[in-house]
């Protein structure tokens, strides 16, 4: 009785190693947008200025990194089966204010490209709103990892 139950076990552990190695081999790739500061239009927006590309860039093992205009950053929540808009990224907007580093925890809901490429509106959802009521200078917004399932969004970043 034990030989059949550790000769399933088995089974089941090697069948399961093609799937855990493929899974291993999507990158799963992280984002940072870094501004000047940050505005808080309502409970529901946040209006981040572009000044520079966002970075994207990957854990180990693959270690890449790419740069993306706001236009090609925000279709990751329109774009491919595996977009943002299916499973909002959760997100920490950390700025300075009084000479000390804030943050606070939200989740990116969806993302539009205004001011003709020079800023994003997110649509935000977040527990403590009070929090953002003064966005001080130097705003970065650090954006969850995501994987892009079969490799049909890499071209995005080359």
């Amino acid at each position: 009785m034990y030989q059949s139950i550790f000769a399933l076990v088995a089974a089941a552990v090697v069948f399961a190693m093609p799937v855990t190695a493929a899974e291993d081999k999507k990158p799963q790739w992280l984002f940072v947008q870094a501004a000047s500061g940050a505005e808080l239009l309502d409970e529901a927006t946040l209006h981040i200025p572009v000044e520079r590309e966002i970075f994207a860039f990957t854990d180990r093992p693959a270690r890449e990194h790419r740069y993306l205009n706001a236009h090609e950053f925000v279709s990751l929540w329109s774009e491919g089966a595996d977009s943002f808009a299916g499973d909002p990224p959760n997100a920490v907007l950390s700025w300075r204010q009084d000479g000390e580093v804030r943050e606070v925890e939200i989740e990116l809901l969806g993302a539009e490209v205004v001011s003709h490429g020079r800023a994003i509106q997110y649509e935000i959802s977040v527990e403590e709103v009070g929090t953002l009521a003064k966005i001080g200078q130097e705003a970065a917004l650090y954006i969850d990892g995501h994987w892009f399932g079969d490799g049909d969004r890499q071209g995005i970043y080359y």
